[in-house]
C-alpha cells in the first residue's frame, strides 16, 4: 500500500509479496470500505496471462491459476493472507481450450456488501462471499458461450450497477447484462 496524501513523496506503508510461488501477476488491489469479521480487509486478484497453445497449457498443467486473495490489512506492518478463491478446472468446460485463459483478471471495483464480482476469464462470472474471510464461498456464477470462432468465453470486465445490474464483457466480443437474485 502506498500513501500519497502528498503526491510528491509517495511512500510505502504496507507490503506483502505472494509471488513466487504464484506465477500470475497481480492485477487490481483494493481495500474493502468497512470491517469484515472485525478486521480491516484488502482484496487483489491475479491475472491469469494468456496460453497461445495445446503445447503451453500442457507446460502449465498442475499450476495454481490466477485466483482472488483475501488479505488482513488491520495492521499495514504485519499484512497476512487470510485466504484465497480459486475456481476449479472442472467449473468450467472451457477450462483448456486453447489460445486462451482460464483463470481470474478483474473484480468490480467498489462495494456495498460481502460480494464480490469476479471476471474470470473462461470461467465467466463469479460472484464470491468474503463474509467469512477465511473461507470464501461462491454465491453465483454465470458462463457465456464463446464469442463466434473463439475456444472459449473471455470474460475480461465487471461491473455492477447502482440497481445491481452486473455487466459483463468479453475480451474477443459479447456484452451480457445479468441480474444476481439471491
Amino acid at each position: 500500500m502506498i500513501d500519497v496524501s502528498d503526491i510528491r513523496a509517495p511512500r510505502t506503508i504496507g507490503e506483502y509479496n505472494y509471488h513466487p510461488p504464484f506465477p500470475e501477476p497481480s492485477h487490481t488491489f483494493m481495500p474493502v470500505p468497512f470491517p469484515v469479521e472485525g478486521k480491516r480487509i484488502a482484496l487483489a486478484i491475479d491475472e491469469e496471462d494468456h496460453a497461445h497453445d495445446a503445447k503451453e497449457v500442457e507446460r502449465r498443467r498442475g499450476r495454481p491459476h490466477a485466483c482472488l486473495w483475501v488479505l488482513d490489512v488491520t495492521d499495514l506492518a504485519q499484512i497476512k493472507p487470510l485466504s484465497i478463491y480459486e475456481v476449479s478446472e472442472l467449473d468450467s468446460p472451457w477450462s483448456r481450450a486453447t489460445p486462451g485463459r482460464f483463470g481470474a483478471h478483474q473484480f468490480q471495483e467498489h462495494m456495498k456488501d460481502t460480494l464480490v464480482y469476479c471476471a474470470w476469464f473462461a470461467g465467466g462470472l463469479r460472484i464470491v462471499d468474503i463474509a467469512d474471510p477465511l473461507a470464501p464461498r461462491e454465491v453465483g456464477f454465470f458462463i457465456p458461450e464463446p464469442a463466434p470462432g473463439k475456444a472459449a468465453p473471455q470474460t475480461n470486465d465487471v461491473d455492477v450497477d447502482e440497481r445491481g445490474l452486473i455487466y459483463i464483457g468479453d475480451r474477443y466480443a459479447g456484452f451480457d447484462i445479468l441480474e444476481f437474485a439471491r
